[in-house]
């Protein structure tokens, strides 16, 4: 008995409900269209500075559960490097402007950080290792630089540039630190 006729496209079975006739037809169909390409956009679709290499870069890494990393960036030629070890450690990064790099890495549970650069030419790092710690750098002219750094549990650190240079590297290490930077 033939379940298949090609030429009425039909299932023939004597317990065969409609429903079940176009499930048999759509398995043994291939598929076709986007569905074989991940990415739905088109070139055409796509702003002019996203055709030109490189542009904006984002790469996240995630391992544990319940971390959360939200990245936002506008502008050209700027990269985010996230790196999430643990559980429940959240990451926001939005960057505005070009040549941007932006780095955060977390290991451990409950860290909480987060980069804002709006000018150009801004490199900020943030790396978290222990339980509980809170960072945020703001960078908010051009050619600025930051490096912060924790090691230990329930640390604060905040730093906000609004002129361009290169602040030198920050470390906390221990419990409870607090530290606010402002330029």
């Amino acid at each position: 008995m033939n379940l298949f006729n090609p030429r009425d496209f039909s299932v023939r079975h004597p317990h065969t409900t409609p429903a079940l006739s176009l499930l048999l037809m759509l398995a043994v169909a291939p598929l076709t269209g986007h569905c074989g390409n991940r990415d739905l956009s088109t070139l055409s679709e796509l702003p002019p500075t996203e055709l030109s290499a490189p542009s904006l870069q984002t790469d996240v890494f995630q391992k544990g559960s319940l971390n959360t990393s939200r990245v936002t960036q506008r502008g050209a030629n700027s990269t985010v490097s996230v790196l999430q070890e643990g559980n429940r450690n959240n990451t926001s990064i939005s960057q505005t402007g070009t040549t941007n790099l932006a780095v955060l890495a977390q290991y451990g549970s409950g860290n909480d950080a987060q980069i804002t650069q709006s000018g150009g030419n801004s490199t900020g790092e943030i790396n978290q290792r222990g339980v509980g710690n809170h960072a945020s750098l703001d960078q908010f002219a051009s050619n600025t630089s930051a490096n912060l750094n924790q090691f230990g549990n329930f640390n604060q650190l905040a730093v906000t540039q609004a002129s361009s240079g290169a602040l030198p590297p920050i470390i906390q290490i221990g419990t409870g630190l607090k530290l606010s930077v402002y330029r």
